[in-house]
């Protein structure tokens, strides 16, 4: 009796490392099978209840994603925890620790050309230690008045030829101005995907922001032989999490990434390379910059702001000049 027991215990735990490797090698899979719907899009409606593939206010009809089995490993024995095949963000504590807060929706762009506004108000949004949560209306208006006031008045900002109209989309040196405005600074900045600069700023608590070819991004949802071989336009995507892979390199790493136009979802290291290679491709720009929130940034004077701006500018600059605010529907059929 003690032999059979013996083998039946031996028999559900090869089950279990079986299922836990299969979750492994299949992650990335797994993590683009899902995505969330943009809770500020009245009209988001599931395409097909079992690909998770929402609809936005952009896009009347869109393509449907690759269908991708989900596995999900059992708990250990003695767990309550519930299975799970998704990848978990590792460094949300760090995130945590540094004043960042993950819990608010993605913010939707509201335009066409809007999603450079719609990623600097969910950053606005992510203040944890702001006295009071800000509403998405609130956080928007904060960032447009930060806008209106770089756009209007006599700045270091502005003999550094930086011209700010959130309206058009935004250069990188305007996403750059705007930020220190904000008491954020940009870290570290790269014309390529630098994994291993994006991984470790992310594992350390950064948050990050990238610049993408809109059309290469939405082919990393599309089977290759309905992928559109044409370039799309510039577009700004938020870096907030990261899975790491099985191997050292960075470059096995999962990317948790809030867009303004389809929500969050994640998405491997090769694909975001792909998406900011075909902007540097095809546009006059592209790129990743890490940022993180300066301390006490609300206590902040103006001249200190002012000198965090042109910081940043001159970090930004990295990435070229070219303007994003595209929105996947017009990548594919219309230019933004």
């Amino acid at each position: 009796m003690g032999f059979n027991i013996g083998s039946q215990i031996d028999s559900v735990m090869a089950r279990v490392r079986k299922a836990t490797e299969q979750v492994r090698t299949n992650m990335a899979a797994a993590a683009q099978s899902v995505k969330e719907p943009l809770a500020d899009a009245s009209n988001a409606k599931p395409l097909d209840v079992y690909q998770g593939v929402y609809l936005d206010s952009f896009e009347p009809e869109r393509a449907a994603k690759k269908g991708l089995v989900e596995l999900a490993a059992p708990p250990p024995p003695g767990s309550t925890a519930p299975p799970s095949g998704m990848p978990v963000n590792q460094a949300e504590q760090a995130q945590q620790e540094n004043g960042w807060k993950s819990t608010q929706p993605t913010v939707v762009q509201t335009s066409k050309t809007g999603c450079a506004e719609a990623a600097l108000t969910f950053l606005e949004q992510s203040d944890s230690e702001a006295p009071a949560p800000l509403t998405q209306q609130q956080a928007q208006e904060q960032v447009r008045n930060k806008a209106d006031t770089l756009a209007t008045s006599p700045s270091g900002v502005k003999e550094q030829g930086v011209d700010v109209n959130l309206t058009n989309g935004a250069t990188p040196a305007e996403m750059g101005a705007v930020l220190g405005s904000m008491g954020i600074a940009v870290t570290r900045s790269s014309a390529e995907c630098n994994t291993r600069m994006l991984s470790n700023a992310l594992n350390k608590g950064e948050l990050a922001l990238a610049q993408v070819d809109s059309n290469a991004l939405l082919n990393t949802t599309l089977d290759p032989d309905k992928q559109n071989q044409e370039p799309g336009e510039l577009h700004w995507i938020t870096i907030d999490g990261i899975n790491p892979g099985l191997t050292d390199s960075a470059d096995d790493d999962l990317y948790h990434v809030r867009d303004p136009v389809n929500g969050a979802y994640w998405m491997t290291a090769a694909d975001l390379k792909k998406c900011v290679s075909s902007a540097k491709e095809n546009h006059d720009g592209g790129g990743v910059m890490t940022i993180q929130k300066e301390k006490d940034r609300k206590t902040k004077t103006p001249e200190q702001l002012e000198a965090l701006a042109q910081r940043n500018v001159e970090r930004a600059n990295v990435l070229g000049k070219g303007n994003g605010g595209a929105s996947r529907r017009a990548s594919i059929a219309e230019s933004s």
